[in-house]
């Protein structure tokens, strides 16, 4: 099967283009007397294509009327109606679903409160491929204006596709044969005040789409449909940041003197300046002698002023090719493209030593402020300009081909499918140093981005990040390939369904089977570091770095920076990053690594084979019609990993001496691990019409959600316990994957009301409960493995991701509704709301993995909103369209680097407009995040703030031409 998937490949993307460019040739053999469809065709494509919120509004609650489980969908012409970057901002419309945001849009997004890893995604019923670290999906990669529908089965059944225990978020593309012949363009210009205060720019950016419809009928060959669609966008997302490093450490110490920056490094211990703060008690004896006893507080190691501009670009597309040879065959190739690529130019500056000779003013007791968050304090560190390019670039492309045969009482579905991501990130950077350490009063008792007086040193000014005495990064020039991440689906599906008795109590069975192949492979860290300045040209590294100082010097990218917020910190010097590059190695670029292997590299191949059985089934029960389904799913997933381990030298501790661990260059060696698992998967729904408006809805499910597929990679990082006074415990902190990981296993109910008053009216409250083992976020355990140390292969006990062993459970509720006052008189009629709100609640507890854990409460479930609403108003009448849509969410646990971190509730407000000059052209005018919401970030605590992002709102204005 890995031969023939392989061979797959090529040929299906062959034919994607292949078609595309052959179906017009066909379109001579089109019979004249065909151009209107067939009434059957005719009347299908009323059911789904529609214009005006009040149709959009109105087909989705059909189709949730009429689904056999558990939905909410916003499907047709709503999806290019509204100006979404991308079906992210779209999804964030449904009840229960809620979005991470990046670079001011909805990118990776939760359904229910459970995190974003735990859905499982489809475009056209199909598994997609993700660049990121984990399996969730960026759905920034998806033009709102080329995608039909979304849709969210928040319920399972046997034929879902496993992998989601939250629900299955499905995209779909329309069917071209199912849909009206039409050409359409949209042109969008954008306007963003934020980027417009950056030098150079003028806030403007586009979006542009064009799309085309066709189908040819009763041709000799049969029907044909094709659909094309393209779309190009050119804006930037510039953010102002405000940020700390991961790492919060506990403190009780207070410095005496934290500003003594001068004399005799005994002077500078004695007044407590010259060492991080800790806790008093594991301080030396001189470090005790230069501090007194504070409250507990958590510092940070360093924190950083960031400002950045942007330039991202955007290419999507998206065709499909029906055929339909007779009545009862029919096959469809469709493929998807999207390309973009972003670039960041970063000027930051740094307080480096943000730990350093704290003297602590305000800290948080629990009342104003929360328990030991350092509000205010004195201190003293180097500060650095740090200058950085960031480009990423991300491919996906993916085609499939689809078969189906319609019997008199069989009927079966056959698909092939192919998906690939690629991202690479490639980072350029350098910096300037102050020439001695700077006391400094940090204060952010007035808002979470502090201001800092920074006594009689000039951050504006740059000859004060002149550093004369050069050493090992003081002056540094780093090029890295941080990313290249290649990600791959191949798979095959085969389904069929057989009616039994139209009147009987079952009515169809289903069978079907699945299999696939994902790769990931991930080449991470390859460094190309020049952390002193090249001496050359007869110049010493003191001389090249005082010529950059002077001649690399820019202005302030920006007039506008942290305009939301109330720190003085505004502007500060700046200086060419390409500039400073070629001054501290004579090139543009460092050259990379000739062998970037390591073992944080990821080689990983998942190979899951299915099969399911499900019946389908209706009656009455009393006088209650009802129907629903019922069925099982087996899955079967095997792991095979591949890693590097070098060997290594092991020294332990002796007498009190530090242990150590030191790589064997040139002894890098692969290592394979294996692993695997399957799973039984019942489902059951049954659907009550209790009345021909009210239908209850209950559902039992067993559902699966996979571990991170980076999670099973075998290499080994060595790291030393320096205390350990033996080779194995010595080596007991270095880290590795684990492929024998499980899946996240959850039993689950559901229940749901819903009352349709009529066909634009519906409200419906749901509840659910998940009992959920296996939990693998954060949670780490001994695992055996072995390395070669003191050329000795050696087993131990490293640290590896887990299973967590604990049932934990998560329960939850929502309630949706819509509905447009056609009742009412005049222009009130036009008026349409709709809306939602979902309460969920879990047992999860995360420990923070880092020094602050004695001190902090547990995390909760990763990405767990208890709270989130989203509530639309429009109105529409004589061509006009006004919309308001409003979301928010509480609260949620967004670990990084080793450290549990939340963000705060927000809100966001958009708003759009459109008027219908005719029939064929459409004005549009709409305004995002007009609220302009800030994006902020904690850990340990609600005021200890890691992180303050500002982008800003977007104003769109263009024309809409349809024909």
């Amino acid at each position: 099967m890995l031969y023939q998937t392989r061979r797959l490949r090529p040929v299906l993307l062959a034919s994607a283009a292949l078609t595309m460019i052959a179906v017009p040739a066909m379109a001579q053999q089109v019979d004249p007397a065909s151009e209107t469809a067939p009434q059957s065709d005719q009347a299908q494509v009323d059911d789904v294509v529609v214009t005006g919120l009040r149709a959009t509004q109105r087909s989705s609650i059909d189709f949730k009327r009429s689904s056999a489980v558990i939905v909410d969908a916003i499907i047709n012409d709503e999806i290019g109606s509204l100006p979404d970057n991308s079906v992210g901002d779209t999804l964030e419309r449904v009840t229960g679903v809620t979005a991470d945001r990046f670079k001011g849009n909805a990118n990776e997004l939760s359904v229910r409160g459970l995190g974003p890893t735990l859905s499982f995604s489809t475009f056209n019923g199909r598994e997609v491929s993700t660049a990121g670290p984990d399996r969730s999906v960026a759905f920034q990669q998806f033009p709102s204006e080329l995608v039909n529908g979304v849709l969210v089965y928040k319920s399972q059944q046997a034929d879902f596709v496993d992998g989601g225990i939250a629900g299955v978020i499905e995209l779909r593309s329309i069917r071209p044969l199912e849909a009206r012949p039409r050409l359409q363009f949209e042109y969008r210009g954008v306007y963003q005040g934020k980027d417009d205060a950056i030098q150079g720019r003028d806030g403007l950016g586009y979006r542009a789409n064009l799309s085309w419809t066709n189908r040819w009928l009763n041709t000799r060959a049969g029907d044909f449909g094709l659909s094309l669609g393209y779309q190009h966008q050119d804006q930037a997302s510039p953010e102002d940041y405000y940020t700390t490093n991961s790492a919060f450490i506990p403190c009780n110490s207070e410095a005496l003197n934290p500003s003594l920056i001068t004399g005799t490094a005994a002077a500078q211990t004695a007044a407590g300046a010259s060492f991080n703060c800790g806790l008093r008690n594991n301080l030396t004896a001189a470090q005790r002698a230069g501090t007194t006893d504070a409250p507990l507080y958590f510092a940070t190691t360093s924190r950083t002023f960031r400002q950045i501009s942007t330039e991202e670009t955007r290419d999507g597309f998206m065709g499909a090719l029906q055929w339909r040879p007779t009545e009862r065959l029919d096959f469809l190739l469709d493929t998807q493209y999207s390309k973009r690529s972003s670039l960041e130019n970063r000027n930051q500056l740094a307080i480096t030593e943000a730990a350093r000779g704290v003297e602590p003013m305000v800290i948080g007791d629990g009342g104003r402020y929360s328990e030991g968050a350092l509000i205010s304090y004195r201190g003293n560190s180097n500060l650095e300009i740090q200058n950085e390019d960031r480009l990423r670039d991300e491919e996906y492309k993916a085609v499939g081909l689809s078969g189906r045969w319609n019997g008199d009482r069989l009927r079966l579905s056959g698909d092939l499918s192919y998906s690939e991501s690629h991202r690479t990130e490639t980072q350029k950077s350098t910096n300037m140093r102050s020439p001695t350490r700077v006391a400094y009063t940090l204060d952010a008792s007035t808002d979470v981005v502090p201001t800092v007086d920074f006594g009689g040193f000039d951050i504006t000014n740059p000859a004060s990040f002149l550093t004369t005495t050069i050493a090992s990064n003081t002056n540094y020039a780093r090029y890295r390939l941080a990313t290249d991440r290649k990600d791959e689906i191949a798979a095959v599906r085969f389904d069929g369904v057989y009616d039994l008795s139209p009147t009987g109590f079952f009515r169809t069975l289903n069978m079907g089977a699945r299999y696939s192949e994902h790769t990931r492979k991930t080449d991470l860290a390859n460094n190309g570091d020049v952390n002193i300045p090249i001496a050359r040209d007869g110049l010493t590294a003191a001389q090249i770095v005082a010529q950059a100082n002077q001649n690399c010097r820019t202005a302030f990218p920006t007039s506008e920076f942290m305009t939301q917020s109330s720190t003085n910190v505004r502007r500060w010097a700046s200086f060419d990053n390409d500039c400073l590059f070629r001054a501290y190695t004579g090139r543009d670029t460092n050259p990379l690594m000739a062998d970037s292997r390591g073992p944080e590299d990821i080689d990983v191949k998942e190979t899951i084979s299915a099969l399911y059985m499900m019946t389908t089934f209706g009656g009455e029960f009393r006088t209650t019609p009802f129907s629903g389904n019922f069925g099982v799913r087996y899955v079967k997933t095997e792991v095979d990993s591949r890693g590097y381990r070098s060997e290594v030298i092991v020294t332990p501790s002796v007498a009190g001496s530090a242990a150590t661990i030191v790589t064997v260059p040139g002894t890098l060696s692969e290592v394979r691990g294996k692993g695997d698992y399957d799973y039984w998967l019942p489902s059951a729904n049954v659907n009550f019409d209790l009345t021909d408006r009210t239908r209850l809805r209950f559902g039992a499910s067993r559902s699966i959600a996979r571990s991170g597929i980076e999670d099973f990679n075998v290499g080994i990082n060595p790291q030393p316990d320096t205390t350990a006074t033996t080779v194995q415990g010595v080596l007991a902190n270095s880290q590795t994957g684990n492929p024998n990981l499980k899946p996240l296993d959850s039993w689950n109910l559901d229940a749901s009301i819903e009352y349709y008053l009529n066909r634009d009216t519906a409200f419906s409250f749901a509840i659910y409960h998940k009992w959920i083992k296996n939990a693998s976020f954060d949670a780490v355990q001994p695992f055996t493995t072995s390395i070669i140390a003191n050329g000795v292969e050696t087993t131990f006990n490293a640290v590896a991701p887990a299973n967590d062993t604990q049932q934990r459970q998560l329960s939850g509720f929502e309630i949706t509704g819509s509905t447009v006052f056609s009742q009412l008189p005049g222009l009130w009629s036009g008026l349409g709301v709709s809306g939602g709100y979902n309460y969920a609640d879990a047992d999860f507890e995360f420990p923070d993995p880092s020094s602050v854990a004695p001190y902090v409460a547990p995390a909760g479930l990763r990405g767990l909103s208890r709270h989130n609403a989203n509530a639309s108003v429009f109105w529409e009448g004589a061509g006009l369209q006004l919309r308001a849509a409003y979301r928010y969410r509480s609260d949620y646990s967004k670990p990084n680097s080793s450290t549990n971190r939340s963000v705060r509730g927000s809100g966001v407000l958009n708003l759009s407009a459109s008027y219908d000059i005719s029939r064929n052209v459409q004005l549009k005018l709409q305004a995002l995040n007009v609220t302009n919401a800030r994006d902020i970030m904690y850990k340990p605590g609600y005021d200890a703030v890691t992180e303050v992002s500002e982008s800003n709102p977007q104003y769109y204005f263009g024309v809409r031409f349809r024909y």
